[in-house]
């Protein structure tokens, strides 16, 4: 038997589980819930057989977004650990039913710390290399960012830092060494073909979010967030948009692509 990556797997947002404490109170669709979520994110870096630890979060993210700090909240943040809309502009909830700040608590408390608990615990549990935050992304900028429309690259990993990966005077401090970033960023380019750089970015769109900073910051471990283009897997020659039905063969392809990559960091780290 093959030893496992010394790697840890966080999925924050690949749940579809709407709460039951709110459950009559939200007014997304199931297929307004698909749309929103890291959609089919938990099936892709489903690695549990190869690395040290994965965690996933079942709940969606439009109800309870663990990549949120606890106090990123509504109306100051529309898009914080608690939602008003989704990235498509999507109410969540119906009117007059957005949850008030005692429910708001309790949902933190029941579906929000557990996973950070459980993630330090592992954390603890295991001598981890390399953590990654793994995330799905839109092709294009959702309606609801600064930069609506604009295409996205294959592939994003961040680290706060710039497009380098290097340490910014504005960002606070990098959750990974930048030659660590390259060296994962070089992986994804070999392994999904991504030859042109600019398909394979770092840091843009996404700078790294609170679980990378958080679990980064107070463990030591390098970490870096993930995002893989939807259109690896929701294109029309996977997808069927009525059905919401994705080609299983698909999704086990780009897990082994991931593993490759992981595989060819490692080996490429293990000579630094």
């Amino acid at each position: 038997m093959r030893a496992r990556l010394p790697i840890l797997i966080s999925i924050p947002h690949g749940g579809d589980t709407i709460p039951s404490e709110v459950h009559d109170r939200v007014a997304l669709t199931s297929r307004d819930i698909f749309l929103d979520t890291d959609t089919f994110t938990r099936q892709i870096y489903n690695l549990r057989e190869h690395v040290t630890a994965v965690i996933e979060n079942p709940i969606a993210r439009a109800i309870v977004d663990v990549n949120r700090a606890p106090d990123d909240r509504p109306p100051a943040n529309p898009d914080g650990v608690i939602k008003i809309r989704t990235a498509l502009g999507k109410q969540v909830y119906k009117r007059g039913m957005f949850p008030e700040e005692e429910l708001i608590n309790d949902l933190l408390a029941q579906y929000y710390y557990p996973y950070h608990r459980n993630l330090e615990l592992l954390m603890n549990q295991h001598e981890h290399r390399l953590a990654l935050d793994c995330h799905s992304m839109l092709p294009l900028s959702p309606p609801t960012s600064d930069k609506p429309g604009r295409r996205r690259p294959l592939i994003c990993l961040s680290n706060r830092g710039d497009g380098r990966g290097r340490q910014t005077s504005t960002q606070g401090p990098i959750t990974c060494p930048p030659e660590w970033l390259q060296i994962l960023a070089d992986a994804f380019r070999q392994v999904f073909d991504g030859k042109d750089d600019d398909r394979v970015a770092l840091n843009t769109p996404f700078l790294g979010g609170y679980i990378s900073q958080t679990h980064s910051w107070s463990s030591g471990t390098p970490w870096i967030q993930v995002e893989l283009n939807r259109n690896l897997y929701l294109s029309e020659h996977y997808f069927e948009p009525q059905t919401l039905e994705v080609s299983v063969r698909r999704l086990e392809e780009l897990r082994g692509m991931v593993l490759t990559v992981l595989e060819r960091f490692l080996a490429v780290i293990a000579k630094l």
